[in-house]
């Protein structure tokens, strides 16, 4: 972890964040990160490969973060739009890590009718069960799994009928429809009682 001792050693470019600690510089680019998490004025940043911290104020750094395609679902926390593949009223899902994003109550419906109108996305809702309310988000041609191993799918969902890889799903935006390939033993159903062929 690489970490800032000072203030306002935090600035923002078009495509980096630049960050200065202990006579180093860094250059982020904000492409890469996941989300920032505020804890008393310390600002931790997470990205793919690194992990560093500062010291700022989450809505210093979100204001220069405008039209950066970065969200505000919890008083302290910011996360990547791009990095999002599911959502529930209590939290976000991200790409690439086990770590579930809390969304406080204040920034629900925010939240909610945010991701609900993305245009460059697909987004699947859960309309019953467990999951009822449940958002899956989908970018234009993206690849998404679904099913029980963790290690394996994007999206995990830890039912009794549900394989260790269900289903794949694909947001074609062009068409503005969606392709399901079915891997189940259970089968995969559309509006609860057409049956895709398994491939």
């Amino acid at each position: 972890m690489k970490e800032g001792k000072h203030m306002n050693n935090l600035s923002v470019s078009t495509n980096y964040l630049c960050l200065s600690t202990r006579g180093s510089n860094y250059k982020i680019p904000i492409d890469t990160i996941l989300y920032i998490e505020s804890n008393n004025r310390i600002l931790t940043i997470h990205t793919l490969s690194e992990t560093y911290q500062c010291y700022e104020k989450l809505n210093t750094l979100k204001e220069h973060l405008t039209g950066n395609n970065f969200l505000r679902c919890h008083q302290s926390y910011l996360v990547a739009i791009n990095q999002i593949i599911g959502y529930n009223n209590q939290s976000i899902t991200l790409r690439d890590t086990d770590t579930a994003i809390p969304v406080s109550r204040q920034y629900q419906k925010k939240t909610r009718d945010f991701l609900k109108n993305q245009p460059s996305c697909g987004t699947l809702i859960c309309t019953c069960g467990i999951y009822e309310g449940s958002m899956i988000r989908i970018k234009a041609e993206q690849r998404v799994l679904i099913g029980r191993d963790g290690n394996v799918v994007d999206v995990v969902i830890n039912l009794p009928l549900v394989s260790r890889i269900h289903c794949e799903i694909t947001y074609h935006k062009k068409e503005q429809k969606y392709e399901i390939i079915d891997y189940s033993s259970n089968g995969t159903f559309i509006e609860g009682n057409t049956r895709l062929i398994p491939k």
